[in-house]
């Protein structure tokens, strides 16, 4: 006679009741504060490193006194006008300062301090006009004292 349970007839034994384990739901702080931790340790190292790979440049650039801006203007235009005079041929090396049309500023005048370098002490700034390299260059450093253009002292580069 047949079987009223399809189980036994394919020899399949029901299968035992399951055991349910309940889990408590969690409250979520700790893993909170786990977040929280490396969140901060990961902006503290990488604050750290970014300090440690960029230092502070050594030179700042410090503002032109406007005490010297009429000056530097003038050295500006005047170095352009070199440059044309250079560029046209009027003037070659090795350079005379009577051939540069550099300004005068008082009883301040430009010196000659080698074929190329030329300087001007105005008021506790040194301005320098230098032939580099193929072109004219102008700077500016504080200075007390009459120095040539490569003197060790923190020379900026005069705006044009």
């Amino acid at each position: 006679m047949p079987s009223s349970n399809p189980l036994q007839e394919n020899n399949v034994t029901a299968p035992k009741k399951l055991e349910i384990e309940v889990v408590s739901p969690s409250d979520g702080r700790g893993e909170t504060y786990c977040f929280l931790s490396v969140c901060i340790g990961t902006i503290c190292i990488a604050f750290g490193l970014l300090s440690i790979l960029h230092e502070p440049s050594q030179v700042t650039l410090s503002e032109l006194p406007n005490t010297h801006s009429n000056l530097a203007t003038q050295i500006s235009n005047a170095l352009e006008e070199i440059t044309l005079l250079d560029e046209m041929g009027m003037i070659s090396t090795p350079y005379d300062l009577q051939q540069l049309p550099l300004p005068q500023s008082g009883t301040a005048s430009f010196t000659q301090q080698n074929e190329y370098c030329f300087t001007l002490l105005h008021k506790g700034i040194l301005f320098s006009v230098e032939h580099e390299q193929e072109s004219w260059q102008a700077h500016w450093a504080p200075s007390d004292t009459i120095n040539d253009c490569h003197a060790t002292l923190k020379w900026h580069e005069l705006n044009r």
